[in-house]
């Protein structure tokens, strides 16, 4: 039987080679069947199988939420950061592609009888259709928007935007490609140059802001990951126009020799963008 990995490389040439109407429900098989065969390695243990985002970013949103917040979260997983954010806003959603993931989420939350917050199906293009316009405080992705090709993507922050409150905000967390790959290419094939994993659209902060621009965000800032992973008891948010000129003046070699190995601020990009009011 193929491994997990192998099952991922082997979907990710699929979804590259289709078209926008057959990835649709491509998403869907591909990630069922990678979640499912990826869940035979793991712990039974329920908590186990559904840790993934880190307790500090974890500990980011919640200072970045409030308590009066509905919240959307795109690509919930298993529903750990669901689990652990619940109790620090009014509602939330989470959606997935994958059912196995679904079935893991909704069983934690009963688990924990958190009572805030629903698991739905759901994709990543088609929120408006879900949940109607203006409907969400926050929305938050934490590693989907590169599991999205390009022209998905975009379909994606429009959708955002839709369900957005007038001057609510998305939260999005991806990898940055100058310091990648960084799905597991890595770890298969270190010397690839490009994903050849699940990672269809690894982008930059400079990219990111400017598709977002498309469809009408504005006020955009971003996070120094290093803030939260070293424990500062404060969050380094700045404007992301100093992310993006820090990208257009380091070469690609200086920033995986001297941002990439030191794990500076181009490890990872943590974008706060914001909903125009009355929008």
């Amino acid at each position: 039987m193929k491994g997990w990995q192998e099952l991922e490389v082997e979907y990710a040439e699929k979804l590259r080679a289709s078209t926008l109407e057959q990835r649709r429900e491509l998403y869907k098989e591909a990630y069922n069947a990678v979640s499912v065969r990826a869940t035979l390695e793991m712990p039974n243990e329920i908590e186990k199988r559904t840790a993934g985002t880190s307790p500090a970013l974890v500990n980011l949103l919640r200072r970045l939420c409030h308590s009066t917040d509905r919240v959307l979260e795109v690509g919930c997983g298993r529903g750990y950061t669901c689990l652990k954010l619940a109790p620090y806003v009014k509602s939330l959603v989470g959606i997935d592609v994958s059912e196995a993931a679904i079935d893991e989420a909704r069983k934690l939350l009963e688990t924990h009888r958190i009572g805030n917050t629903s698991i739905l199906a759901g994709s990543a293009d088609e929120l408006t259709r879900c949940f109607g316009p203006h409907a969400f405080d926050k929305v938050i992705s934490i590693d989907v928007y590169e599991h999205l090709a390009p022209e998905d993507g975009l379909a994606h922050l429009s959708e955002v935007y839709s369900v957005l409150k007038p001057k609510g905000r998305y939260i999005v967390v991806t990898p940055n490609r100058l310091t990648g790959p960084h799905d597991i290419t890595r770890d298969l094939f270190p010397n690839a140059r490009q994903p050849l994993g699940f990672h269809l659209n690894e982008t930059t902060c400079t990219d990111l802001v400017g598709q977002m621009r498309k469809v009408g965000f504005t006020r955009f800032r971003s996070v120094l990951p290093l803030s939260f992973k070293l424990q500062i008891p404060f969050d380094i948010i700045y404007p992301s126009y100093f992310f993006v000129l820090i990208e257009k003046l380091f070469p690609r070699f200086i920033q995986k020799r001297l941002i990439g190995r030191f794990v500076l601020m181009l490890s990872g990009i943590i974008l706060i963008s914001e909903k125009k009011g009355g929008t």
